[in-house]
């Protein structure tokens, strides 16, 4: 599935795969298919990603990212450090506010300097404000992530142990292409409930990642969230085996990745109200645990995270159940500002690849996976009355 984002259609062959999936398990679809459309503009990367410094061929995926936000761009440019001094000497600076830089690469050298402000000012440069050509960052970890936006430069971002002498000059062949429509769909199912069919407990997990690049790089994406929506695919298994008291919805978001755009557009346009549901679980990175669960909205719904964490210390499944407060950082967002009880958890410890290549389910330990599904049956078991 190619990472399941938007080169090869890696986001439609996910889709497709999570719908039969929940066809072969005996679900039921709210409509015909089982997919809610929707569609939202993302710049994409279909060809070319590399670069060179100083001659010295680099690595994507490993050594850098070109940021998702960027214009296409080839050629060899010479690059000027932007940096602290820079902003401490006025002659200095008056000298780049001068300058032409459209044929040339401006590094951003954040290097040894810890004074927020500055920083602050650093970071103003992530806007181009002076029209370079293209702009450099330097980072202990390069990761990548989707823009909804294409500007009109472009933005690398290279690992810190790739920079061993100082840039002269900067090569790069990018080929991107912004798409103003990206079709692309949520995938619903339901189990109805025996003695409470009209009250849902909905379990949600996004599907979509990243993508690829060209024709070979991609980011798997197992723990974020391949990992989310197998737990989703095993509880729809489990509870068509035993039917629950609730009805039970299971929602597979696409978008997350770009701006949760897939849950803002379902919460907006429901399969049934929103004030039917009980509760709602987001699983999103549960394929570690060594440390304990995080649940996001813990500190704001604290009778139900009271009743997760008792439950917890009752069964001895995790070290510790963690709470945190409001967060828009996952599909459980936009269900929690239209007022519904609903809890983001991910797993803690273990490993900590994240947007890259190396987030592939060969080394995903999935430490805590089985615990987390108990956890979570037993406690739907114990809300139904049973």
């Amino acid at each position: 599935m190619f990472g399941r984002g938007y080169v090869k259609e890696g986001d439609k062959k996910a889709a497709e795969y999570i719908r039969n999936e929940f066809k072969k398990t005996g679900l039921s679809f709210f409509n015909n298919d089982g997919f809610q459309k929707l569609s939202y503009p993302v710049n994409t990367f279909p060809g070319k990603m590399e670069a060179a410094i100083n001659g010295k061929k680099i690595i994507p995926g490993i050594d850098f990212f070109v940021q998702a936000k960027s214009n296409s761009c080839k050629g060899t440019f010479p690059v000027v450090y932007y940096n602290a001094n820079t902003l401490r000497y006025a002659d200095s600076l008056n000298w780049f506010k001068k300058q032409n830089f459209s044929d040339k690469f401006i590094l951003v050298d954040r290097s040894g300097t810890s004074n927020k402000d500055t920083l602050e000012k650093l970071n103003l440069m992530r806007a181009n404000p002076m029209k370079a050509r293209g702009l450099i960052f330097i980072d202990e970890k390069v990761s990548w992530n989707v823009s909804t936006k294409k500007a009109d430069f472009v933005a690398i971002t290279i690992a810190k142990k790739c920079v061993n002498e100082k840039i002269q000059n900067f090569s790069i062949d990018v080929e991107t292409e912004f798409n103003e429509k990206h079709e692309t769909q949520n995938v619903i199912a339901y189990i109805q409930g025996k003695s409470k069919p009209d009250s849902f407990i909905v379990f949600t997990a996004h599907y979509d990642h990243l993508g690829g690049i060209g024709d070979t790089l991609f980011i798997p994406g197992a723990n974020d969230n391949a990992s989310g929506v197998s737990m989703l695919l095993n509880l729809a298994a489990y509870y068509k085996k035993n039917q629950p008291e609730y009805s039970i919805a299971f929602i597979a978001f696409t978008g997350e990745e770009a701006g949760l755009l897939g849950s803002f557009h379902y919460v907006e346009n429901p399969m049934f109200s929103l004030n039917k549901i009980k509760i709602l679980f987001n699983l999103d990175l549960v394929g570690t645990g060594d440390d304990g669960i995080m649940l996001v909205n813990g500190a704001v719904f604290k009778k139900e995270f009271e009743q997760i964490k008792n439950l917890n210390e009752q069964k001895k499944y995790f070290p510790k159940v963690n709470a945190r407060g409001e967060a828009a950082n996952s599909d459980h967002y936009p269900f929690y500002a239209k007022g519904v009880i609903g809890f983001f958890i991910y797993t803690q410890g273990g490993v900590s690849e994240y947007h890259n290549p190396f987030d592939k389910a060969e080394t995903l330990p999935l430490t805590k996976y089985k615990e987390l599904f108990s956890l979570l049956t037993d406690y739907i078991g114990m809300i139904s009355g049973k």
